[in-house]
């Protein structure tokens, strides 16, 4: 089993490796979930790598439910299976499964089940949640937009950050974050906020810092005046802010 210093990471891996940190971070509390994604991880025969990513998982990309959970994980070995020259991601990912100890006993359970077979679909469609993008504007420019200009705005925003991830994803939205591919593919909801420009660029940074896919839009002096977290994003970020629902 080779060990290397921290791999130096593209784009799409670094950010790949952001869902993948906060799923290992979200095994720890759910062991059935845990031993199906160590299974679906074995059964792809890569090679082990025993170092660190060197990219921090967000609490605003963990799962929010064992269904979510196997959504992005099965995403994330596909991902990896489309990408052999992921090697670190993958090398990462089979050195955790080959050392996952599961709790006596565990039997697996559909959702454990679904990351590697065919059931994910049935359950999804009946308890996973639909994510949606969310849009924050600052309080006196969202006043000053007409119901046309902020249509323009929202719709500016949200297909720039979608723009961002597809490419990321080889230009095909199929390869999307499920969230973010159910927005395009199935039905594309935004959910409008306002806040201060402190507390905006706060989110900014937030984003930023965490590798959260985002788009903002600032004025003509480079202040921030608006942001959009994309539906791969999970809704904690504003939950946990001072944004208004409009």
């Amino acid at each position: 089993m080779p060990t290397t210093q921290q791999p130096r990471l593209g784009t799409a891996q670094h950010s790949l490796f952001s869902y993948i940190e906060s799923l290992l971070t979200y095994a720890k509390q759910d062991p059935e979930f845990a031993q199906g994604f160590a299974d679906a991880i074995i059964s792809q025969s890569w090679t082990s790598v025993s170092t660190t990513s060197g990219v921090a998982g967000s609490k605003h990309l963990a799962p929010d439910s064992p269904v979510d959970a196997a959504s992005t994980a099965r995403w994330v070995i596909q991902s990896l299976q489309t990408h052999p020259e992921y090697t670190a991601a993958r090398g990462v990912l089979s050195h955790w499964a080959q050392n996952y100890e599961s709790p006596k006993d565990l039997v697996l359970g559909i959702v454990g089940l679904a990351i590697i077979g065919p059931t994910l679909g049935i359950i999804s469609s009946k308890k996973k949640k639909k994510r949606k993008s969310q849009l924050i504007i600052q309080e006196t420019y969202f006043r000053s937009l007409s119901k046309t200009k902020l249509a323009t705005l929202s719709t500016q925003l949200t297909q720039t950050v979608i723009a961002k991830e597809t490419r990321l994803a080889g230009g095909n939205v199929y390869n999307l974050h499920p969230d973010s591919a159910a927005w395009c593919i199935e039905e594309a909801v935004t959910a409008i906020y306002t806040d201060s420009a402190e507390n905006i660029a706060l989110l900014l940074k937030t984003a930023a810092a965490e590798n959260l896919s985002h788009a903002a839009e600032k004025n003509t002096a480079g202040k921030i005046r608006a942001i959009v977290i994309a539906p791969s994003v999970n809704d904690s970020l504003i939950d946990e802010s001072d944004a208004q629902k409009v």
